[in-house]
């Protein structure tokens, strides 16, 4: 279910924020919500209610039908009806007098979201935001729809309401129909389907095949990231050597790096692109692509070393440090698309766009002419002769036009970038949506802490901490009573089942980062807490909400983030290579076996559970990689300027791997080899130096053993291997002083550091 068909392709409309018909006399019930896109609509002349008793107990006592409508701050098409209907008087009156108008913020009440797009899905066949639903006092749908132009809107209202005085036994009777229908479509199961390394293969070539050999992304008109699909395809080269998987995500990755989808002043990403070639962006600034894109980059990053995805890795993270980011620590949900307003105007992508002449004031005639090299300058109709910036020339092939080094380009992009952000913060900034979203957090801190493993910086690793700590000391992480968002210093809303879910997977990531165990128990806890809250016993999967309206909803695939099932699965993938309780590798299976179907029936709509399959049951990927039940814990690194790749395993006390050469033949030696390009296809290093083996007697085994402990490095001559972004295959056997676990082998990147 595909909820982006109208709205995604058309939003190129610009909201002109006229004053004609704004009531502005005193704000509404709405001026009080933690939430920004509630108090956009303060002053409207609409009585609305939040979403809550109070309106659903004046519906069921004055008879009244119910018009529900829901959006975002960022979104353009509520803007226009927010200017064009809600804040005209003739159709307040109407709503007045005949509903009960109830607004909600669908980052707030994903529940709420989830159950009423569905229905207007049922009923158009197509969705969008914003949502405009019509209920029975019981909250059941019986008409919706999205945008609609003030003259169509005001006679629906009408004929709504006349309908319902006059057959309001026929509403409710399709009310009743619809509401069936919705608790189909969310209780359907599937059987459960075995996922093969075949069925994960045909996926990755039916991606493949669809992808736009020239620009990446899907073939189309329009491009949109897909941070899902590019993990996938990136995973598929990490675990089973697909270098066609890697082209298509590299290639895409490539193109919007190169394209005005990033913003190549500031570093983040808008949320897709509305041409082919990546150039004209839709303006929204969104935290979960962010951190979705933040996560492919690094992950090309450590399979290929190239400095294009390392810097823009950076720029996009720093972008969200700079931007994005509360003093409490936590992350803020969006930027508009529009610049802020000032009541009369406001126009969109103005502020990341540009002239000539303010080119070249901002950066003098030296930096200008070399920008102008560099930069492209993509023109829209929209944009009023400005232009949107994106790469038009390789900084491979600037160095050498140059006679310079790619490093020397990259410095004087980064000096040119900082003096446009400077000219930039002159103009009036894109408005903030400042809430702070669990889930989308729980995604950053994953995100910042992968960061901070592949880079080794302390930057990025103190951003997620104090993310992490934030959550859960002040947003009932510790009392296990999670909570759905932050805003004004309010933390309000029972949390979501992909709130703990996203959170969780942030703390594991951080607990792989810093190797503090505090995060590995705090995830563990959010996750017994989400397993208590949503599980549902009958169907193996979870509930969205702890509650529900007519019906307690679920997310089985994918929107456009992932479901919260889906997460759930790597979520307890990822706790079972690092934990010994065997219930983790349980909830795992159950889950996939519970969505197994549905991924295999419609792998593109349940891509993030396809991913989080493939690594369940073929391996894990990451810059820290976890062997032994998370007992063995092993990174490799080279410096730029050293000729040494670094193999750093940290054991825990109480447990040994055997050495390189072991005492009895029957235990399997530590050894290290470079992966070709299949998964078994490997090549013996003659110059690993492994240190020598500690002789210790374990309980198990009345003879000594050669044995490592505690913390220790391998070393390989890096002269010795062809590609500096080679993948490395390690194989130990762990043992405690009672028993010895199975021999394990797992790939690592080399994680360059500078």
């Amino acid at each position: 279910m595909r909820r982006s068909i109208l709205v995604w392709m058309a939003i190129a409309v610009v909201a002109i924020f006229t004053a004609s018909n704004v009531a502005t006399a005193k704000q509404n019930r709405l001026a009080k919500e933690a939430s920004p896109y509630l108090r956009q609509h303060a002053d409207n002349p609409v009585d609305w209610y939040p979403w809550g008793e109070e309106a659903f107990t004046r519906a069921r006592r004055e008879n009244k039908p119910i018009l529900l409508s829901i959006g975002y701050s960022t979104c353009l098409w509520c803007h226009q009806m927010l200017v064009e209907s809600y804040s005209n008087q003739q159709i307040a009156d109407i709503l007045n007098k005949y509903f009960v108008a109830i607004k909600v913020d669908r980052e707030r009440r994903p529940d709420v979201d989830e159950t009423y797009m569905l229905s207007t899905q049922l009923i158009n066949q197509a969705g969008g935001w914003p949502n405009n639903v019509f209920l029975t006092p019981d909250l059941k749908p019986f008409h919706g729809g999205i945008y609609f132009p003030p003259d169509v809107f005001s006679g629906l209202l009408t004929e709504v309401a006349n309908r319902w005085a006059s057959d309001q036994s026929a509403i409710v009777g399709q009310a009743n129909q619809i509401a069936d229908m919705i608790a189909q479509v969310m209780s359907h199961r599937v059987a459960a389907k075995e996922l093969t390394p075949a069925f994960f293969e045909t996926v990755a070539k039916q991606m493949v095949s669809g992808f736009d050999p020239v620009n990446g992304g899907a073939r189309g008109p329009s491009k949109s990231p897909n941070e899902t699909a590019l993990l996938f395809l990136l995973d598929r080269w990490e675990l089973a050597g697909d270098k066609a998987a890697l082209t298509a995500a590299t290639r895409t990755l490539d193109g919007m790096i190169k394209g005005g989808i990033r913003d190549q002043v500031g570093g983040g990403f808008h949320r897709y692109a509305t041409d082919p070639q990546w150039r004209q962006p839709n303006f929204e600034m969104m935290l979960y692509n962010q951190a979705g894109i933040a996560r492919a980059l690094l992950q090309a990053y450590r399979i290929t070393g190239y400095p294009r995805y390392r810097d823009s890795a950076r720029g996009l993270l720093d972008f969200v440090l700079r931007d994005m980011t509360a003093p409490n620590g936590g992350f803020y949900t969006s930027l508009d698309p529009e610049m802020a307003r000032d009541g009369s105007k406001s126009e969109d992508g103005l502020h990341y766009t540009w002239l000539d002449d303010e080119l070249a004031a901002a950066l003098g005639p030296d930096d200008n002419a070399f920008a102008l090299r560099v930069f492209g300058k993509a023109i829209a109709p929209q944009f009023k002769g400005r232009y949107v910036l994106h790469i038009a020339t390789s900084a491979e092939a600037i160095a050498k036009t140059e006679k310079q080094t790619v490093a020397d380009v990259y410095r004087r992009l980064a000096h040119i970038r900082k003096k446009l952000r400077t000219a930039r913060k002159q103009r009036k900034a894109p408005r903030r949506d400042e809430k702070i979203l669990t889930a989308w957090n729980g995604a950053m801190i994953l995100a910042l802490s992968e960061a901070a493993a592949v880079f080794g910086d302390e930057r990025y690793e103190a951003a997620a901490l104090k993310a992490a700590t934030f959550f859960w000391q002040d947003l009932g992480g510790a009392a296990g009573q999670l909570k759905r968002y932050s805003f004004d210093g309010r933390a309000e809303l029972a949390a979501t089942q992909p709130d703990y879910a996203f959170m969780s997977l942030g703390y594991l990531a951080l607990y792989d980062a810093t190797a503090d165990t505090v995060w590995l128990e705090r995830a563990k806890k959010l996750a017994a807490d989400m397993h208590t809250k949503f599980h549902d016993p009958d169907a193996n999967d979870y509930f969205l909400s702890e509650v529900g309206g007519f019906f307690r909803p679920k997310m089985l695939s994918d929107t456009e983030q992932p479901s919260g099932n889906a997460v759930a699965i790597e979520l307890f993938a990822r706790l079972a290579r690092r934990e010994l309780d065997l219930q983790y590798r349980n909830y795992a299976d159950q889950l996939l076996a519970s969505m197994s179907g549905a991924a295999q029936e419609n792998p593109g709509e349940n891509m993030y559970a396809v991913r989080a399959a493939q690594q369940h049951l073929r391996g894990e990927v990451g810059p820290v990689r976890m062997i032994a039940k998370g007992r063995v814990r092993v990174l490799a690194t080279k410096k730029s300027a050293s000729d040494l790749i670094k193999v750093r395993i940290s054991i825990a006390p109480g447990w040994h791997i055997n050495g390189h050469k072991p005492l009895e033949e029957f235990f399997v030696p530590t050894v290290l080899k470079v992966a070709g390009d299949g998964q078994a296809d490997t090549i013996s290093l003659p110059k690993v130096v492994y240190p020598p083996a500690k002789r210790l007697k374990l309980g198990f085994h009345v003879k000594e053993l050669a044995l490592y402990e505690g913390d220790v490095e391998l070393t390989i001559q890096a002269a010795k291997v062809k590609d500096s972004a080679a993948v490395l295959e390690f194989t130990a056997q762990t043992c405690s002083n009672e028993v010895c676990l199975n021999p394990e082998t797992v790939r690592l990147s080399v994680l360059p550091r500078q």
